[in-house]
């Protein structure tokens, strides 16, 4: 998509990234949302260590991995679960 004459990624997160060592990839997975509430679920893998992420409507990612907390995108959620799960850290 272009906007202003920028290059806007049609993705709202990269398919992989780095982050402090650990390799991430993002990959989408079929929904079936009677509700329609939820726009995409994500598959994250930390290390072959494998999660969702739930994208709602609204704009915001949620994982069970993190209750209560919402983020903006899913790479500040994959960078909370790295920084503060015992699991996912180094």
């Amino acid at each position: 998509m272009i906007k202003d004459n920028k290059h806007i990624p049609d993705e709202k997160y990269p398919k992989s990234i780095e982050y402090k060592g650990r390799k991430i990839t993002f990959s989408k997975r079929p929904i079936s949302d009677k509700s329609r509430k939820i726009l995409q679920v994500l598959k994250v893998e930390i290390d072959n260590k494998a999660f969702e992420v739930v994208e709602f409507r609204d704009g915001l990612f949620e994982s069970g991995l993190m209750p209560y907390s919402s983020y903006e995108s899913p790479v500040e959620l994959v960078h909370d679960v790295i920084d503060n799960l015992p699991n996912f850290v180094k």
